[in-house]
This record gives structure tokens, sequence and C-alpha cells, in this order.
């Protein structure tokens, strides 16, 4: 495609998106084994990796705003730093590149649109918003940097997320995929960057999954977290909650982790969970101080929300 062909479509994308005033949302209370678990650690700073989850995908519509709308957040200006590839969209906050063999640039440019509305759902669930343009790289899946890794958030210096799929495949699972990176880059705004430096895994693999909402549940077809953790846990996934991402498939610990810190933010609330998320260690999960904000170990709480879930 030439550039001149690949900017008409990302003129008449963003064109579109300003016309369609409101965007999805829903409003909840609120104040990424290996390489592909890690994101960024406190000597050098990696990246968050998802893995490709396995689950049915329920077919709504996440773009048509069948939620709460609201008006979308304020334009961030300039652009968000340059990745390989053609950019085909430019929305408020997103700038969308597309590389070789994965899908085409007509349908990234519309992944680049729902993205759009998925960071304006995301932003209202967590109560946060980016500070800073991201940039959005889709790969053929031979690009990416660790087996079998679908999606990467790059959160310490300049915000990018990349994801990985081949043409023939999925795209309601790349956009669920692209929404978690967001959070990723949501979280690092809310918290800061240095705290998502080292934040404990369960909690920032957990959280992501929780911010992702609708998105998330849309694979497992599930109404809540807690409702996908029973489950999972009555079907025999359970135990040292940190180690699930090796005993299990590392979709199952997501879930797991998300329907914990659900559990967290629900039963001690808010204040204490963003408390807890800023004292992670080098992101070894359960690493966060649980002991100090809520005079209980990591064990004794993940012990009391399993009991919940029998």
């Amino acid at each position: 495609m030439s550039r001149h062909k690949s900017a008409l479509i990302a003129l008449i994308i963003t064109a579109t998106l300003i016309t369609l005033i409101g965007l999805t949302g829903a409003g909840l209370p609120s104040t990424t084994a290996n390489n592909a678990l890690n994101d960024e650690s406190t000597t050098t700073p990696l990246p968050t990796a998802t893995l490709l989850p396995t689950a049915t995908l329920a077919r709504r519509d996440f773009n048509e705003g069948d939620g709460i709308k609201f008006v979308p957040t304020v334009y961030l200006p300039g652009q968000g730093p340059t990745l390989p590839g053609e950019m085909v969209f430019s929305g408020r906050r997103l700038d969308v590149y597309v590389g070789n063999s994965t899908f085409s640039p007509e349908e990234v440019a519309d992944l680049g649109v729902k993205g759009e509305w998925a960071l304006s759902y995301i932003q209202k669930r967590f109560d946060a918003q980016l500070t800073e343009r991201v940039s959005v790289g889709v790969y053929h899946t031979s690009q990416a940097p660790g087996r079998g890794t679908r999606g990467i958030a790059y959160t310490y210096g300049a915000t990018n997320v990349r994801i990985y799929y081949q043409a023939d495949e999925d795209k309601h699972n790349a956009l669920v995929i692209l929404t978690h990176e967001l959070s990723h880059a949501l979280q690092a705004a809310a918290y800061g960057k240095e705290e998502q430096a080292r934040a404990d895994l369960v909690l920032l693999e957990g959280l992501a999954c929780w911010i992702s909402g609708e998105y998330w549940l849309s694979l497992s077809e599930s109404p809540s977290f807690q409702a996908r953790a029973r489950e999972l846990y009555q079907s025999g996934i359970r135990g040292n909650l940190a180690a699930l991402g090796k005993t299990t498939s590392i979709d199952n610990a997501y879930d797991m982790w998300a329907g914990f810190v659900d559990y967290l933010a629900r039963t001690y609330g808010w204040e204490k969970f963003n408390r807890l998320y800023t004292t992670g260690n080098g992101r070894a999960p359960g690493s966060a101080n649980y002991q100090g904000i809520y005079d209980k170990s990591f064990e004794e709480l993940y012990t009391e929300w399993y009991s919940t879930l029998e």
C-alpha cells in the first residue's frame, strides 16, 4: 500500500472517530512463565508480554456503544514513538502501524478504531488516563520476541504496545490482547513507570485483566471475574497462587490472578490495593508487601479468598 493510500485510510478512520461522539463504557468503582511473563525488572526493564488465551470467544460488538456512553477524552497531541512498518491509523490517543504478513492495512486501521473505543472503556473503568500518546504495532507471529507471545507492552520508556497475529487469525482475540496491553500502559500512567517496572506479577497481570473487563471476560464468556475464578477453582486450579503461571496454562493463571485482584479491591478497598501495587519486588509473584498493607501474608489472603470459591 502506498503512503498516500495509507494516509487516506487513516484520515477517513479518524474522521469517523470524531463523528462518533460517544464511546462504550461501563463505569466501576476504582481510585503481563519465563520471558513471556516479564514486563520490566528493577535493573534492566523488560516489557510485559501476553500469551494467547484459549477460550470460545463471545461475539459481542464492543465498539457499538451498547453500554454507558461518554465523551472521548481530550486529544493527546504529538505522535507516539515510530514503530517498524507503515502507519495506517492515527486517532485521539493511538498511532497504529502494520508490518508484513499479518492483517491487512485496512483491517489494522479498523482495529485502531476499536482500540480507541476499548481505551475509552478501560480508562473509565480504571479511573485513569493516558498522559502520552501510545503507538501500536501489529506484526506476524514470527516477529514475536518469545514463543507463543501474542502481545507485549513497553512501558518503561516511550510507551508502545505490539501484538502478533497471522492474516487469517481471529480479530476479536487480537482486540482483547490489544486491550490487555493498553491496560499495562494505563497501569504505568496511574502508578508510575518505576513502580510498574517492579510490580508483583500476580498484581501486574491480574490487574491488567481486570482493567480489560468485559473484553477479557469475553474469552471465557464468564459474567464476572469471581464466576470465572470459581469455575477454575472447582475444576482443580488451586494451590500456591504465585505458582499458577508454572502449574497451569497461563490464561488460567491470569484469570485466577484477576479474580484475586477483584477480591482484594472489593473486600479491602482500592486505597489499600493501590498502596500494595507500588510495593512489588523485582516482578516476583507474591512479592508485594501484603503483610504490611493488610496485616496478612500473601498465603493467608489467597487462602481466605479460596474459601469464598468453595
